[in-house]
């Protein structure tokens, strides 16, 4: 089904089919062209047509695609020809897990890296402005769909605010699907495609205790951060661990369409930031990628839910205030709204105006994000 991407930033690497009369000038990326196997997942923006696309498997084939287009039917074997089985897909090398130390302030004062082995190895950030014998704050932030934990520090490179504010960081990465990408297992509409069940709500938790067998962490002070599909996994942390988890913030995320399934018993803090122009995510809501037996809800609908869970009043407020949050969008693009809570608890929808699916953020929104979190504790 996947004929889009929620989240990449990678490089275009690729091969041209050579003498494709598409029009694309030669050495482009273009529909049907051929890309490089090891480039699944990669995407770029044509500089011909202006249209999004990524590498994809079609057919058993890399194969470049535009993003949201129908994929080609599959051809049907016949006697004469049979079908080749497909390769495995190569299991990735664990530096894949991690994230690059490249980003700005992980090289801070005494600050060191720890990582927690397994299937999955998560690197976690211990800021050298830990005070000792002072619990910290645990921060586990989640890329999207067919993302790494290097692209999603790209998008927000939390690393330097968590060394400010003494917060212990951990980026995990999610499984690899059976075409190479990376995805949670959030709720039925993203991003299991494939149906393997696997249990990510478990790994994260157990991820949680991991880490605090190691670090010092305030357990009434454990977060989650999401973007698109990670966004739907804070959600679902959220509504299964509610005596756990103090505050999610989902960028461009969403969550169960039937709120039935959220079983949360206790208080949540909730963020959700969202653009007017997310071309995958909408604020009124929607299907992923546009199949009707993938829902998610509108944004006023999740907000909804949790202001009930929480116990806050029934409408939401808009602040006459408005915030420069996008480097790229010119002056102040985002207005806040929250509902009146108990002391102690928020729920609160950002939206950027213009805004995409992949956002420029800048430290202002990582500042921000760190003030709601860290305002909120169990």
């Amino acid at each position: 089904m996947i004929a889009g991407i929620l989240l990449s930033f990678v490089a275009t690497t690729f091969s041209n089919a050579a003498g494709l009369d598409d029009g694309y000038p030669p050495g482009d990326a273009a529909p049907g062209r051929t890309c490089l196997s090891d480039a699944l997942g990669n995407k770029t923006v044509s500089s011909y047509s202006g249209k999004a696309l990524t590498c994809i498997l079609i057919n058993s084939v890399a194969t470049w695609w535009v993003d949201g287009d129908p994929l080609p039917a599959t051809p049907s074997p016949t006697a004469s020809a049979p079908t080749a089985p497909k390769p495995p897909v190569a299991i990735a090398a664990s530096s894949a897990y991690l994230w690059e130390k490249s980003v700005s302030s992980t090289k801070a004062k005494g600050s060191r890296f720890i990582t927690i082995t397994g299937d999955r190895p998560a690197q976690v950030l211990i800021p050298g402005s830990m005070k000792p014998k002072v619990a910290a704050p645990l921060i586990i932030a989640l890329p999207g769909f067919t993302a790494s934990p290097s692209e999603l520090m790209s998008l927000m490179d939390l690393s330097t605010e968590a060394y400010k504010r003494s917060v212990v960081l951990a980026v995990p990465s999610g499984s690899r699907n059976k075409d190479g990408l990376t995805f949670w297992n959030a709720t039925s509409s993203c991003c299991d495609f494939y149906k393997s069940g696997i249990d990510d709500a478990k790994y994260l938790m157990d991820l949680v205790k991991a880490i605090s067998a190691k670090v010092t962490i305030d357990q009434k002070r454990i977060y989650f951060v999401g973007h698109s599909n990670g966004g739907f996994m804070s959600y679902t942390l959220a509504c299964q661990n509610s005596e756990t988890i103090a505050a999610i913030v989902s960028v461009e995320g969403s969550t169960f369409a039937d709120s039935t399934l959220c079983k949360a018993k206790n208080p949540v803090s909730i963020l959700q930031v969202n653009g007017t122009a997310d071309e995958l995510i909408h604020i009124a809501g929607g299907n992923v990628f546009d199949d009707p037996k993938q829902p998610y809800p509108s944004v006023k609908e999740e907000q909804s839910y949790w202001a009930g869970v929480d116990g806050c009043l029934a409408l939401a407020t808009p602040s006459a205030q408005k915030f420069n949050y996008e480097s790229v969008i010119p002056g102040s693009e985002t207005s806040k709204a929250s509902y009146k809570c108990p002391k102690g608890v928020a729920v609160e929808s950002w939206t950027i105006a213009a805004g995409h699916h992949v956002p420029k953020l800048n430290t202002a929104f990582i500042s921000a994000i760190f003030d709601f979190l860290l305002a909120h504790k169990k």
